[in-house]
């Protein structure tokens, strides 16, 4: 009888894998992140099938973008970067689509198609100005920002984590979410 070894591999790995042509490893991702990508998409739009298609439509994306990604931050910070932009753009989209009435005619002389890949363009510029603030942040403030916001643990969960009372948590989340909004204003919007 043979034993086998479990073999952890990293998600940067795992990226060069898939960087390299390896669709196993992109198996290997996708099935990590899927359900937290899901549960995010979710908490935006409270529709089992809307975030089941935001997710989809994410990991595509992602997978599209892969050979950009350069391990300047971990993977699944740039993939939760990508992610809350997505669900972002979809919620402005859908509520501007409902503001706009039923009787309007759309313009059909407007740049509508080199708008949207300059909104597409700005989002990605976003993404990549959020994950260098992270990045210059404190590795414990990063990650309890992570922990508390993208894998909700409680108080008492980083309480537990990071061996503080609820108050040093609160306070240190309170003052990296100031570092963040600094920064980056529009995290704060």
């Amino acid at each position: 009888m043979k034993s086998q070894v479990c073999v952890k591999v990293s998600d940067e790995h795992l990226v060069v894998l898939v960087q390299n042509g390896d669709h196993s490893s992109m198996s290997a991702l996708y099935n990590k992140y899927f359900k937290l990508v899901y549960q995010k998409c979710f908490s935006f739009v409270k529709n089992d099938d809307d975030a089941y298609d935001l997710t989809q439509d994410i990991m595509i994306k992602v997978f599209d973008k892969i050979s950009f990604y350069k391990g300047k931050s971990s993977f699944s910070t740039w993939l939760y970067a990508i992610a809350h932009n997505h669900c972002i753009t979809y919620i402005v989209k859908q509520n501007k689509q409902r503001k706009e009435s039923i009787y309007s005619v759309p313009d059909l002389a407007d740049d509508s198609v080199s708008d949207n890949y300059e909104l597409r363009d700005e989002s990605e510029k976003r993404e990549i100005y959020l994950l260098n603030i992270l990045n210059e942040m404190p590795v414990v403030e990063r990650e309890m920002l992570e922990k508390k916001y993208r894998y909700n643990y409680s108080i008492l969960d980083l309480q537990k984590e990071f061996n503080l009372s609820a108050s040093a948590v609160k306070m240190r989340l309170m003052r990296a979410r100031q570092k963040m909004e600094q920064k980056f204003p529009v995290v704060a919007a």
